[in-house]
C-alpha cells in the first residue's frame, strides 16, 4: 500500500551468509581439535558471528541496526523494529519516506531509487545479486503486482493462502504419529468460553514443546 500510494518501486534481496558479515558482540574463543593437525589444542578467537553461537543472532541484529542508523540514516518504526524508514525527496521535489523491511537475511526496499540504497548496503554486507528482484514472497506470504483497469499505477497485493496450506501440511505431519487429527470445521482458534486462567492441564514436556514451537 505504501508503494502504491506513493508511486514507489519495490525490490527484495537476500544477504549472503548473513551472520558471517557481523563481528561477534562478545569475546568468544575455541580450542582446536585433532583435525587441525599441528594447531590442535591451540586457542583461537572467533571474530565473526558463526552460525551456532548463542550470541550470533544478537550480533547480526546489532550490526545491522548500527549500519542502518549510522551509515544509511534509517530509523526503526516504533510499532515494528524490523521496519525502518528514512525521509527522502523524489526527483520532482515531493517529500516521502523510504522503507526497509529487514528480517534476518531477507530485505525488502521501498523507494524511488532502490539501487542507490542496495549499493550502499552491499558495502557492509554481501547481497546475493541473483536475489535482487521484485518480490513474490516475503516471510511466507505471497506478493504480486497488478495494474487495475483505469489506473496508471501498479497495485501490490499480499496473501497468505500458500503459507496457510504449507502450515497445515506441516502440522498434520507432526501430529499424525500422535494419533491426533485436525478438525475439519472450526469457528475460532479456541472453544467458546475458554478461560486460560482456569486451564489446569499439565505443562508440556521438553519434547512436546519443541514439537509445537517447530509447527
Amino acid at each position: 500500500m505504501l508503494a502504491s500510494l506513493n508511486d514507489l518501486n519495490i525490490l527484495r534481496a537476500d544477504v549472503s551468509g548473513a551472520y558471517l558479515n557481523a563481528p561477534c558482540a562478545e569475546k568468544v574463543y575455541t580450542i582446536f581439535g585433532e583435525e587441525f593437525g599441528d594447531f590442535a589444542e591451540r586457542k583461537a578467537i572467533i571474530r565473526m558471528a558463526l552460525y551456532g553461537l548463542k550470541s550470533a543472532g544478537y550480533s547480526w541484529r546489532s550490526f545491522c541496526a548500527r549500519v542502518l542508523r549510522e551509515e544509511l540514516n534509517f530509523i526503526p518504526c516504533r510499532a515494528d523494529m524490523d521496519v525502518w524508514r528514512r525521509a527522502a525527496r523524489k526527483e520532482n521535489g515531493t517529500r516521502y519516506y523510504e522503507y526497509l523491511f529487514f528480517y534476518k537475511d531477507d530485505i525488502i526496499v521501498i523507494s524511488e531509487d532502490l539501487r542507490r540504497i542496495l549499493e550502499k548496503m552491499n558495502k557492509h554486507f554481501l547481497l546475493r545479486e541473483d536475489s535482487i528482484k521484485e518480490p513474490t514472497r516475503y516471510l511466507g506470504a505471497s506478493i504480486s503486482k497488478h495494474l487495475m483497469d483505469g489506473d496508471s499505477h501498479y497495485t501490490w497485493a499480499i496473501r497468505s493462502k500458500e503459507y496457510l496450506i504449507e502450515s497445515l501440511r506441516v502440522v498434520k505431519q507432526k501430529i499424525e504419529p500422535l494419533n491426533l487429527t485436525l478438525k475439519s470445521k472450526v469457528t475460532s482458534a479456541l472453544p467458546s468460553g475458554y478461560k486460560p486462567e482456569l486451564d489446569a492441564t499439565n505443562h508440556l514436556d521438553d519434547e512436546t514443546t519443541i514439537l509445537y514451537d517447530g509447527s
